[in-house]
C-alpha cells in the first residue's frame, strides 16, 4: 500500500476552463493560479502603491502580531492595475458566493441573484522580522457558523467569503509565505487549527501568480525572517452580495449628520465595529470619523486583538 503524500495546493494556469479552479478549491479550500498577470504589471502596480510606502504615514498598524506590517487600505483608489486584476474572468466568485432565492408575490413567483461584493482590498509590506499572524479564517467577521464537511464534501452556499492574493516579489518560506491548511475549509467548529499540524503548506508563489482562497479556510502570514525583503502582497476579498444592511446607512447619514448624535444611534448606523474586525476604516473603528480631532493620516489602529 502506498503512502499517502502531505496535502498541496494545486497550481492550475489561467487559461485552464473555470471548472477547474472550482473543483480544486472545492477540494482543498484554494488554489494556485499561474501566469495570473504578467511581471511587467506587477512592477507596475509595486511603483503604483510605492509613494504610500515612502511616507511616513498612516499605514503602520500598532499590534503585536502585525509589528513592521505597512498596510494600504482603500486599495482601489491608489492602483490601476489592483482594480483590473480583481476581476478577472477565472476567478470563480459568482460560483462560490453567488445566490439565487425564490419569493412570491401573491401567486407569482419570482427569482433573485444577489452578486458578490468587494470586502476589502489591501496592499500588506510584510517587512523583515515581521511576526506571523495566527491561523484564522477570514469569515470570523461574520459570525460564520461552520459544520462539519469533512465526509460529505462542500456544498452550495457554505461560504460566505473569498479572496485573491498577488504577491508583489516571489513569496518563500523565508520571506513569510501564507501558510494554509488544505480541506480545513471542511471543517466545523469543533475544531481550530494547530500551526504545527503537518498538513500546513506555505503558498509559496512567483511574481505573476496568485493564491485564490475561500474565507472558510485556515491560513495566516508567516514570519519574514529576512534580511532586507519586504514581502509585498496585494489581498482582495469578496463577501455575499446579502452581507450588507437593507439602506445604505453610512452614505445616507455621514459623518456631519451623525456626529451630534448619541453614540448609541450612532453605532446603529455602522459607525462602531461588529468585533472582531467587520466594518473598519482605514484598519480603525470608524468612531473615529465622529470626532473633533479627525486626522485622516493618523497612525492605523488594528481592531482585532485578543
Amino acid at each position: 500500500m502506498g503512502s499517502i503524500g502531505k496535502p498541496t495546493l494545486q497550481r492550475i494556469p489561467v487559461d485552464a476552463p473555470i471548472e477547474v479552479f472550482i473543483e480544486a478549491i472545492k477540494k482543498d479550500g484554494g488554489c494556485i493560479c499561474t501566469n495570473y498577470v504578467t511581471p511587467e504589471e506587477i512592477a507596475a502596480a509595486n511603483a503604483e502603491v510605492k509613494p504610500w510606502l515612502d511616507k511616513d504615514k498612516p499605514w503602520q498598524v500598532r499590534s503585536i502580531a502585525l509589528a513592521s506590517r505597512d498596510i494600504i487600505t482603500e486599495l482601489k483608489n491608489r492602483s490601476d492595475l489592483q482594480r483590473e486584476i480583481l476581476h478577472a474572468p477565472v476567478v470563480p466568485r459568482e460560483h462560490f458566493l453567488a445566490e439565487t432565492y425564490p419569493t412570491w408575490y401573491d401567486q407569482k413567483l419570482h427569482h433573485y441573484t444577489s452578486h458578490p461584493l468587494l470586502s476589502a482590498a489591501l496592499g500588506i509590506d510584510v517587512r523583515p522580522g515581521a511576526v506571523g499572524q495566527r491561523l484564522h479564517r477570514d469569515d470570523k467577521m461574520y459570525h460564520t457558523w461552520h459544520t462539519d464537511a469533512t465526509s460529505t464534501g462542500w456544498t452550495q452556499g457554505r461560504d460566505n467569503g473569498f479572496g485573491v492574493f498577488v504577491p508583489g516579489i516571489k513569496t518563500t518560506v523565508e520571506n513569510g509565505a501564507t501558510r494554509m491548511i488544505p480541506g480545513s475549509h471542511l471543517w466545523g467548529d469543533d475544531r481550530g487549527a494547530d500551526p504545527d499540524d503537518p498538513n500546513v503548506v506555505y503558498a509559496e508563489m512567483d511574481v505573476g501568480e496568485a493564491a485564490f482562497m475561500l474565507a472558510s479556510t485556515f491560513h495566516g502570514g508567516s514570519t519574514n525572517n529576512t534580511m532586507n525583503q519586504n514581502r509585498m502582497l496585494y489581498a482582495m476579498f469578496m463577501c455575499k452580495g446579502t452581507l450588507r444592511t437593507e439602506f445604505a446607512t453610512l452614505l445616507e447619514y455621514p459623518p456631519e449628520v451623525a456626529k451630534p448624535w448619541s453614540k448609541e444611534v450612532q453605532a446603529r448606523l455602522g459607525y462602531k465595529i461588529s468585533s472582531p474586525n467587520c466594518g473598519m476604516v482605514d484598519m480603525r473603528d470608524p468612531g473615529f470619523l465622529l470626532k473633533d480631532d479627525f486626522d485622516p493620516e493618523a497612525p492605523n489602529v488594528d481592531v482585532d486583538l485578543d
